[in-house]
């Protein structure tokens, strides 16, 4: 078998070096996708959280004539999720101030996804 040294394409060494290098960059697009879908999942539990908390505030907010202290646990369906809500009403030094802890998190997390403090004054 005769070769001629003017032959063009490429080598098989070249060919497997272009190949080991598409695999690396594939691989790393693929690895930022994954971690940008994680992320995106986490920022609409953060979202709906927080909505299901603003609107757990404005309940307690319109209380009349007054949030009573205390502790109140829920559940409320927002977003195809069951939230685990928990409601704390504290008094504070000043008896026209009340200070409101809402935390919403997933039955079954750990910690809270969304805590919200926040203030209530009587009028």
């Amino acid at each position: 078998m005769t070769f001629k040294r003017n032959q063009r394409g490429f080598t098989l060494v070249e060919v497997l070096i272009a190949l080991v290098i598409f695999g690396v960059i594939a691989s790393s697009v693929l690895q930022t996708m994954q971690r940008s879908a994680r992320q995106q999942r986490v920022m609409e539990d953060r979202l709906a959280a927080n909505w299901v908390a603003q609107q757990v505030l404005s309940q307690v907010r319109v209380q009349t004539p007054w949030p009573p202290v205390g502790e109140q646990k829920n559940q409320a369906t927002f977003g195809g999720f069951v939230w685990e809500v928990t409601a704390r009403v504290e008094s504070t030094s000043n008896e026209r101030l009340r200070h409101i802890v809402i935390e919403v998190g997933h039955l079954d997390a750990e910690y809270p996804t969304r805590t919200l403090d926040a203030w209530a004054a009587q009028e």
